[in-house]
């Protein structure tokens, strides 16, 4: 016995098959919406994740961002003050390697070293100091028969122990191409280097560069007459002078550099976050 299908129009199909389509169409285009929306919202966030990721690589020796987002309490150093460009950064913490929560409490900036194509900038200090990290004052400065005197004092300790808070400067304008300055501390004889330097007992009378000071924070910078380039600039950086610890910063004005001490090393010095030992030989 044969099964018979109740009849159904030719128009009734052409409609069934018409609202199909139309409800076929409409879910393609919910679906193909939503799969090209979520990318980019997406990617309107990476941003983020590229700031995070790179610090997340440096492993838990060096905390990261995540690490201080954490800890919403712990103090911090005012970020404007931080916005130092990365080759302008000088290292707080040149003694040892130390935590975010230990470089703020020196008073200092962290921010981890981004990477880049060949990774993160070896030797790029995290931990560094804010331009408006305390430092000597500049007092009483005088001409000298040689050239300039004056005292630098420092008001705030240090996190060296045994700080030297008065200071003498000397500044000795010897000939027309050689300045020799000295920073000593008054009231004690400390030990110096013992290299021989020329006796002069007058100041050049034509020299072909310019000193100027800086009071507060202190610094000296010695310019070219010829053009007025920056030769010597001690204000990028404060100066330490602890019983034993002593620091003094400078900007070099080119990337060009030979020299400097006893070691074995290509003629041109490479001047990325490099260091080199001074006077190490022959004084054991």
């Amino acid at each position: 016995m044969g099964v018979r299908h109740p009849p159904c129009s030719h128009r009734l199909l052409a409609v069934c098959a018409l609202v199909s389509l139309a409800t076929a169409a409409l879910l393609g285009h919910i679906l193909l919406h939503d799969f090209l929306l979520v990318p980019r919202e997406l990617s309107g966030s990476s941003p983020v994740l590229e700031e995070t990721h790179p610090a997340h690589q440096q492993g838990a020796s060096r905390p990261g961002p995540r690490d201080a987002q954490a800890h919403p309490g712990r103090p911090r150093a005012v970020p404007t003050q931080c916005d130092v460009p990365p080759n302008s950064r000088f290292d707080c913490a040149p003694d040892k390697a130390i935590t975010q929560e230990q470089c703020e409490a020196r008073g200092c900036c962290y921010i981890p070293a981004k990477q880049g194509l060949q990774g993160a900038q070896m030797g790029q200090p995290w931990c560094f100091f804010p331009p408006s990290y305390p430092s000597y004052k500049l007092e009483n400065l005088s001409s000298s028969e040689m050239g300039y005197t004056a005292t630098l004092t420092r008001t705030t300790p240090t996190f060296f122990p045994k700080d030297i808070l008065t200071l003498r400067l000397d500044v000795m304008m010897e000939t027309e191409n050689r300045l020799h300055f000295t920073i000593k501390d008054p009231a004690n004889r400390r030990y110096e280097v013992p290299l021989e330097t020329p006796h002069v007992h007058s100041r050049a009378p034509s020299p072909l560069y310019s000193v100027e000071f800086s009071e507060e924070p202190f610094g000296v910078i010695v310019r070219r007459q010829l053009d007025g380039r920056v030769l010597l600039n001690t204000t990028v950086a404060p100066l330490f002078f602890a019983d034993q610890f002593l620091q003094l910063s400078t900007s070099l004005p080119s990337q060009y550099i030979t020299g400097l001490a006893e070691h074995l090393s290509p003629l041109m010095l490479s001047t990325s976050w490099t260091r080199i030992t001074l006077w190490n030989r022959d004084l054991a």
